[in-house]
């Protein structure tokens, strides 16, 4: 998008309009940059290696449960299930949702615990050994698929895109408050300016979050939601700042 303001940049932009605009290339390069170090990182050989490692902790996690769901009355594992299950995986298995990265760190810690805790005899008791070595095989795979040395990893982090991306939203605005400084509401050569100079952001809508562009979705085949009855009534805020309808 930064190309594309660039290109319907208005010829004759003051000093200080040019500079903002400046800011928003400058912004946009920085979010490609960032883009491409992921992508370099972050390789689609990855994949392989790391959908094996999100597998392998799945099925232990899905042995565990079935077990645990055993009556007593017909095995006495589902306790013992129980308690493991619990002590591995409190919060489910949502760290299999994470990169390369962060997944070969959470696994690395989960398998000392494991050794450390004594653990490993337990679960061999009650899950076959076979689990836990699938599991040992696709930690190394994935260590060196990501390239780790020691417990670093190289991955950049998650947040660099969002910030990159928030530091252009922001270049962004201030170059629209630049064009639109200033100018005169019955000109209409200056509206008809203004306008073409952001057309590019046109499709975009900002967020509720400060300093984030999100994609306009359509509307149209949306259907609104039922309001739920019971739900207890709210009152209307008093406060100026959430009520425009309220004056201080």
């Amino acid at each position: 998008m930064a190309r594309q303001l660039e290109a319907v940049a208005p010829a004759d932009l003051t000093a200080e309009q040019r500079e903002a605009l400046a800011l928003v290339l400058s912004r946009g390069n920085e979010v490609d940059e960032v883009r491409k170090a992921r992508q370099r990182l972050a390789p689609p050989a990855l994949r392989g290696p790391r959908n094996t490692m999100v597998t392998a902790w799945a099925s232990l996690s899905g042995v565990l449960s079935a077990l645990a769901s055993v009556p007593a009355k017909v095995a006495p594992t589902g306790e013992e299930a129980t308690k493991l299950s619990s002590v591995l995986f409190p919060e489910g298995v949502v760290f299999t949702t994470y990169d390369a990265g962060a997944l070969w760190a959470a696994s690395r810690v989960l398998l000392e615990r494991i050794e450390e805790e004594g653990l490993r005899a337990r679960l061999d008791a009650i899950v076959h050994p076979s689990v836990m070595q699938s599991i040992e095989r696709a930690y190394a795979e994935l260590a060196a698929a990501v390239g780790l040395d020691g417990s670093v990893t190289k991955l950049p982090p998650k947040r660099a895109l969002l910030e990159a991306t928030t530091r252009f939203s922001l270049a962004v605005a201030a170059y629209a408050r630049a064009l639109a400084l200033k100018i005169d509401e019955t000109d209409v050569d200056a509206i008809t300016r203004f306008r073409d100079a952001l057309a590019p952001i046109d499709p975009l809508r900002v967020s509720g979050r400060a300093g984030s562009i999100e994609e306009e979705e359509d509307d149209d085949d949306v259907e609104e939601p039922t309001p739920d009855p019971n739900a207890p009534f709210v009152p209307a805020s008093d406060d100026p700042i959430d009520n425009p309808f309220i004056t201080p």
